[in-house]
């Protein structure tokens, strides 16, 4: 599909910081952005750059197309920010066109080459919007016409969801359980879950694939049980891109300093939760019962742009808001 742009592929390479700073400075991208308060130089940095580099891994048939590593944790900045699908559009569009930019430029510009360019950008940026459309209007489509008084549950299968409470922008641990009970015993399973996860990561000396899965089941049973409760349904979903994450690891392309960073950043994560179930279910003592999610977040995109396919120093930060 991309052979006529293969062959220009050393050349694009070779500019792609000319490519993405056209990309930058087209007025719409600068204003979407702007209007919604993302600087330039950190979405050029944090995810223009890696969107470049896996576009470029898709032309060289080292990747397969619309399978961003990237784009779960881009989305889930988008969707904190409230940016409409329409501006998402705007800035992820001019994408295509500095690429059509500087192939004219380079007089490389031909029917065939526009094909290829216009196939790569556009099924990518087709899977961008589904996946965006998924996880931003999930709560639209199960959101009730009119909502009845929060009223106490007994939340014994994962069919059961608490009433969401939007009566406060933070609701702590002691007002969310006024309206909801949920079987003890459900959440202290996560117990002994966590226990042979950190245990298995501990008895080996670098990550090795008992500890993907460990992990990975661990997220995915926090998941389950937290999407038994409405208010939780982020939460959850973060947990469930952190588990297909891992289940796509390849052991065989990490280095040792990326599967000992990758351990570190598990080892919190499961700390993290850890902290965050003992403070909610059991002492309830949580001033704010979603104090995790932006901790969360900046974790698993720690781990994300580690196992990207571009190189990241193993001090580099990401601080989303």
């Amino acid at each position: 599909m991309f052979t006529n742009l293969h062959k220009h592929i050393e050349l694009i390479e070779s500019n792609k910081d000319t490519i993405l700073t056209t990309w930058m400075e087209y007025e719409v991208v600068k204003k979407k952005l702007s209007l919604n308060t993302i600087e330039i130089d950190f979405f050029q940095e944090k995810f223009a750059a890696k969107v470049f580099d896996f576009s470029i891994s898709i032309v060289k048939k080292e990747n397969e197309l619309g399978n961003y590593p990237v784009i779960g944790v881009m989305l889930m900045l988008f969707k904190k920010k409230n940016i409409p699908l329409s501006d998402i559009y705007m800035i992820c569009v001019h994408f295509e066109n500095s690429l059509l930019h500087f192939a004219y430029k380079n007089s490389i510009l031909n029917n065939k080459v526009i094909k290829a360019i216009t196939n790569l950008t556009d099924y990518n940026l087709e899977g961008v919007i589904k996946e965006y459309v998924a996880i931003y209007y999930k709560d639209i489509r199960e959101e009730p016409v009119s909502k009845p008084k929060a009223s106490k549950k007994k939340i014994s299968t994962p069919a059961t969801k608490s009433l969401k409470q939007t009566t406060s922008s933070h609701t702590s641990a002691i007002e969310y359980f006024k309206d909801v009970v949920i079987e003890r015993d459900i959440v202290d399973e996560l117990d002994e879950l966590e226990n042979d996860t950190i245990n298995a990561i501990d008895s080996q000396l670098e990550l090795d694939q008992n500890s993907l899965y460990e992990s990975a089941n661990l997220f995915e049973q926090y998941a389950k049980v937290l999407n038994m409760m409405y208010e939780f349904d982020e939460l959850a979903y973060t947990l469930t891109l952190l588990k297909e994450l891992l289940n796509n690891v390849d052991l065989n392309n990490l280095s040792n300093d990326t599967k000992h960073m990758v351990n570190i950043y598990l080892k919190a994560i499961i700390n993290d939760l850890h902290a965050w179930r003992m403070s909610i279910f059991i002492h309830q003592d949580a001033q704010d019962i979603h104090y995790l999610d932006k901790t969360l977040l900046s974790s698993i995109a720690q781990i994300r742009i580690t196992l990207s396919p571009s190189e990241t120093t193993d001090d580099d930060e990401v601080e989303f808001f």
